[in-house]
């Protein structure tokens, strides 16, 4: 074995060492980064994340008591099921009577308590907005419609004020079974009756003031926009004299159309015309 001699060896131990060759040039040193401190009393400052919060929408708060106007008699009338403290009210069927009744003759009437259910829902549906009676219990002698359930307090008329009558519409046929509806496109409010069976929708194009001219299809009619577009033809008054004025109207007009009363109250059908549904008629 061949040993290396003095001098090779200290070379090979300075180079591990980290020295130089002798001879060589030189290596610059490396810089070494320094800390930079803080002014004292400071301390470094770290930008803060941003957080984007984003605003909550809040539903308005469902109501616990609805206000009712009854167009004829001018009256209001809070109606609530429940006190602040969670207690039944025992006089809502009492008040409900008297606010309902009969404008034409004054007559009170016990009016269906689901029907009060209903109109409360209705009324909390909206929140704020102003449910306006046009007609609830009407009494039989000014009731032409011997079936009419305005008599048993199973029906009202009215509108809500802020909307639109086709939503309102809507609604109630969306929302509640067993239930009437007739839309009126041209008049003022929505019919609105419960009853035992199957629910039933009709239109009536007549305004106020005149004979009911009822819609061969009212499915038909929503669909393809006819209910709200549609605008009874003006009869020439001469026609009165002549025989059978319903048919000449309703030829003039392209319609066909029925005479079940003659007050413009009185003018939902005894059935549901155009609109096949079962059970229609239980309750007219």
């Amino acid at each position: 074995m061949v040993f290396p001699s003095v001098p090779v060896l200290a070379l090979v131990l300075s180079l591990a060492e980290g020295g130089s060759v002798p001879g060589a040039a030189p290596k610059p040193a490396l810089a070494r980064p320094t800390a930079v401190k803080p002014p004292i009393g400071k301390r470094p400052t770290i930008p803060a994340r941003r957080t984007v919060i984003k605003p909550v929408k809040k539903k308005p708060a469902r109501p616990k008591v609805i206000e009712l106007f009854h167009v004829n008699s001018k009256e209001t009338l809070k109606l609530r099921f429940v006190d602040d403290r969670g207690r039944p009210v025992r006089d809502v069927q009492k008040r409900a009577n008297r606010f309902f009744r009969c404008h034409h003759t004054g007559r009170t009437g016990r009016m269906n308590p689901r029907l009060m259910r209903l109109l409360f829902e209705i009324g909390r549906h909206w929140p704020g907005q102003r449910l306006e009676v046009v007609s609830g219990y009407r009494h039989p002698t000014v009731a032409k419609n011997p079936r009419s359930p305005h008599m048993k307090g199973l029906a009202t008329d009215f509108r809500v004020v802020g909307v639109k009558n086709t939503d309102l519409r809507d609604y109630l046929r969306r929302a509640f079974p067993k239930t009437g509806v007739g839309y009126y496109p041209n008049s003022s409010f929505v019919h609105l009756d419960v009853r035992q069976g199957a629910s039933a929708f009709w239109i009536d194009y007549s305004g106020p003031g005149e004979t009911a001219l009822y819609s061969q299809n009212a499915s038909d009619d929503l669909r393809t926009g006819r209910a709200d577009r549609w605008r009874r033809t003006t009869i020439d008054p001469s026609w009165a004299d002549q025989d059978e004025p319903s048919a000449l109207a309703a030829d003039a007009a392209g319609q066909s159309f029925a005479e079940p009363d003659e007050s413009a109250l009185d003018r939902e059908p005894a059935t549901a015309p155009g609109e096949a549904t079962q059970g229609a008629a239980a309750e007219r």
